[in-house]
């Protein structure tokens, strides 16, 4: 609005406003950015349903494989993790 009142260029004034619109939307973008690229490449977190489930099926999985449960758990930690 400024730039209207003085009187300025009206390429000036459009580009101001082209300016102040891509700001505003790669802003937008950047805060959806993290999202968007976890789901293109599969990756989501786990919520501890997700995660008792998964341990379930693990168990059960042990239990048709022949496998003690505690033997397995130990076998599937990473390193450092208890």
């Amino acid at each position: 609005m400024d730039m209207i009142t003085k009187d300025d260029s009206p390429s000036g004034i459009s580009d101001a406003i082209k300016d102040a619109l891509y700001a505003k939307s790669a802003e937008k973008i950047g805060a959806h950015k993290d999202t968007v690229a976890n789901s293109l490449f599969g990756y989501e977190p786990e919520t501890e349903d997700e995660k008792q489930v998964a341990r379930e099926v693990d168990g059960y999985a042990d239990t048709i494989a022949g496998r003690d449960r505690e033997e397995s758990e130990v076998e599937s930690e990473p390193e450092g993790e208890e």
